[in-house]
């Protein structure tokens, strides 16, 4: 497997919609759903973009076994659980591969120093996880 170095994925929008855009994760069968992170976002359906991906954890867990991925595997993220590339101890957030890159803010009373990179951590999302192009 091949670590991820960017903070960014590069991934096919297959709908838009008041409800969000719906974006295929290649070489998966993912179809995740995020809002956008500004109004001014802008996607469009079929068009390939590099994005950036945030989410707000609920509670961070160490995890000791098992791989990374999101559940469900169509829809808005709920289950998460992936491997930290970075931490941002600033904005108390991290940077983790969880079939992409997503920055996760840290959830009140814990901290990003609480976990270094290459460890393996799971958590539930608050809902509203968001998308932005990076061009």
């Amino acid at each position: 497997m091949t670590p991820v170095l960017t903070d960014t994925a590069r991934v096919l929008v297959t709908s838009t919609s008041s409800d969000g855009i719906v974006v295929k994760v290649p070489g998966t069968q993912y179809q995740l759903s995020f809002l956008p992170h500004c109004p001014k976002c802008a996607f469009v359906a079929g068009e390939r973009v590099h994005a950036r991906f945030r989410a707000t954890a609920l509670k961070m867990h160490h995890a000791k076994a098992g791989g990374i991925f999101v559940e469900p595997s169509e829809g808005h993220p709920r289950i998460v659980q992936g491997r930290v590339i970075a931490t941002d101890t600033r904005a108390n957030m991290v940077l983790a591969d969880v079939v992409v890159p997503m920055w996760i803010a840290v959830p009140q009373g814990q901290a990003a120093s609480e976990f270094a990179t290459g460890d393996l951590l799971n958590f539930y999302v608050q809902s509203g996880s968001t998308i932005e192009p990076v061009r």
